[in-house]
């Protein structure tokens, strides 16, 4: 790790063997902190092994899992979570009664710059994410998904 680490919650986290949170060089490495919660005793982040996460990420699994699988490179300004942390009906929107849908991301996979993946996403194995995507439905694998009004996917082979 080189940037900063604010961990927070009551939930489980899985750091595995050569994971890197952080880099130099790259933007904001001493003006940003890299932010992982599992905010519930029933949440989950599990980062991979060879996971490198650049600078200013933010990770959220409120109350059900986050999973990168190995080998996966991410760029900075990342952000990641399982809910929506209310809900979207108007009358319960101050409530806690709300959804919170495992994401996972498999192995492989790149993710850009200033990417957002959203509650109940998969991300198949060798995907590329291109920056600034925002993505709110499931990738297959071996494709290129670009930041374009909804998703484009793109084949690698």
């Amino acid at each position: 790790m080189v940037q900063s680490l604010n961990i927070q919650g009551k939930g489980r986290f899985l750091l595995n063997n050569g994971c890197v949170l952080g880099c130099y060089p790259s933007p904001n490495l001493y003006h940003g902190e890299f932010y992982l919660e599992a905010r519930h005793s029933t949440a989950k982040i599990n980062i991979g092994e060879r996971v490198f996460i650049n600078n200013n990420a933010n990770i959220i699994a409120d109350r059900t899992s986050i999973t990168i699988g190995d080998d996966t490179l991410i760029g900075p300004n990342f952000i990641c979570f399982d809910s929506n942390f209310h809900s979207l009906h108007p009358a319960k929107r101050l409530s806690s009664d709300y959804n919170c849908k495992p994401v996972n991301i498999g192995c492989n996979v790149f993710i850009g710059a200033n990417v957002i993946i959203l509650q109940g996403v998969s991300i198949g194995d060798n995907s590329v994410i291109g920056a600034g995507s925002i993505i709110s439905q499931d990738v297959p694998a071996n494709v290129i998904v670009k930041a374009v009004q909804g998703l484009a996917f793109f084949d690698l082979k």
